[in-house]
């Protein structure tokens, strides 16, 4: 950092030292310690917090030519917001920078048709509402106007792979009957599963891990258990998963 640069911004502004350490929420002692030469490493946020105060860009403060493409105010502002979040929250972000990479990469072309908007659920969970009105957990989906899909999921677990990997998303169809080997979106005990379906004779329906290492994740189903199956759609893939032997 330069501090000859800052002094003199300090002194244009009419900013005392004491002042903006205030204001940076740091002691006195360290920005006179910044003052005293060029070319100090100084911590980044630090740095963007001080160059905000003084309505600075960043470049400004580094020595040498100013650095290209360097993230205006509002940039720096939302790395710092970043930066505070937690593991979920941080998450959650990439997932919507994920999202509208993909919407921009994928944008509608100028011949109408073409392309359609579904929701994608960001958990199998969220595939449950009736409607997306009554979630607010999905983002809009950009698909080719024939696919058959009407919700697309993110998939969450290694139960299917490596035919569906954790973290995935697959298209699905509401409404679509469901046959031996078959994947689908079922709701089950109270949990949402992506699972491979399978009935035998006796009407006993079987939930089937892909993975059969989560043999433990199966599902079985007594006919005469009187539990509900309700299947949320046919997850729509390029090739059939084999039942399990």
């Amino acid at each position: 950092m330069r501090g000859s640069t800052l002094k003199d911004i300090l002194s244009e502004r009419g900013v005392s030292v004491s002042e903006l350490a205030r204001r940076v929420e740091i002691p006195q002692q360290t920005l006179y310690s910044m003052l005293k030469r060029d070319n100090q490493k100084v911590d980044f946020d630090l740095m963007v917090k001080i160059c905000r105060e003084l309505g600075v860009p960043v470049e400004s403060m580094i020595e040498g030519e100013a650095l290209p493409e360097m993230p205006d105010t509002e940039e720096l502002e939302l790395i710092l917001r970043y930066r505070r979040l937690d593991g979920q929250g941080r998450s959650l972000v990439r997932l919507v920078l994920e999202h509208e990479l993909e919407r921009l990469k994928e944008s509608l072309p100028s011949e109408s048709g073409k392309m359609k908007v579904i929701p994608l659920y960001t958990t199998p969970a969220a595939a449950g509402y009736a409607s997306p009105a009554e979630g607010e957990d999905f983002v809009d989906h950009i698909v080719p106007a024939d696919c058959k899909a009407d919700f697309a999921v993110r998939i969450d677990g290694d139960s299917m792979e490596p035919y569906i990997e954790d973290g995935s998303v697959v298209l699905c169809k509401r409404g679509a009957i469901i046959k031996d080997g078959d994947v689908g979106l079922f709701f089950v005990d109270g949990h949402m599963k992506c699972k491979q379906y399978c009935q035998d004779y006796a009407g006993n329906v079987y939930l089937f891990s892909a993975n059969r290492r989560r043999s433990d994740a199966d599902v079985e189903i007594k006919a005469s258990s009187g539990i509900m199956l309700m299947c949320f759609g046919k997850v729509l893939l390029e090739k059939n998963i084999p039942l399990p032997v």
